[in-house]
């Protein structure tokens, strides 16, 4: 029997699968780092935007372009509320579904992302990135991320 180069060995697999396992573990903790220090935000936003600002030298000290969404606790202080983004972003919010969902379009850094993470009003953050284009307005729920990954039979955002 000839060894060709299309077949891998039992120990060759081993070490693949190993490989792959160990993968996967890597991206749990770099997960899990998410949750603890992002705990309101998308995970797929905050690794999106890593991604993004290491690809990128240009985004090295401004970030990329984001349509961000910021949702809040009923009956916060929307004003409130808007101020706080502007202050943070340097970009007045759209305001929506009763002063509760708040779209702007911005620069996105980690340290903005924070800075709204730990607003206490904040219940969840998403976005999406956009580039040089104009904010893509209200794309999403409150809940959305979530639902994300409880079921993943949902359609990609490939673009």
């Amino acid at each position: 029997m000839t060894h060709d180069n299309h077949h891998k060995d039992k120990s060759e697999m081993s070490r693949d699968l190993s490989e792959l396992s160990g993968l996967r573990i890597q991206k749990d903790k770099i997960e899990e780092a998410y949750r603890q220090i992002f705990p309101k935000v998308d995970p797929f936003l905050v690794h999106d935007l890593y991604l993004r600002m290491q690809e990128d030298p240009e985004y090295k000290d401004v970030g990329p372009m984001y349509t961000v969404e910021v949702f809040t606790k009923e009956g916060t202080d929307s004003e409130a509320s808007r101020r706080h983004i502007l202050n943070t972003t340097g970009m007045a919010p759209a305001i929506y579904d009763k002063g509760t969902h708040y779209v702007t379009h911005m620069r996105l850094t980690p340290e903005i992302l924070k800075k709204l993470n730990d607003f206490e009003h904040v219940l969840e953050i998403m976005g999406d990135y956009t580039g040089t284009d104009a904010s893509t307005g209200p794309r999403h729920n409150l809940g959305d991320f979530r639902k994300r990954y409880q079921d993943d039979s949902r359609e990609k955002n490939i673009s």
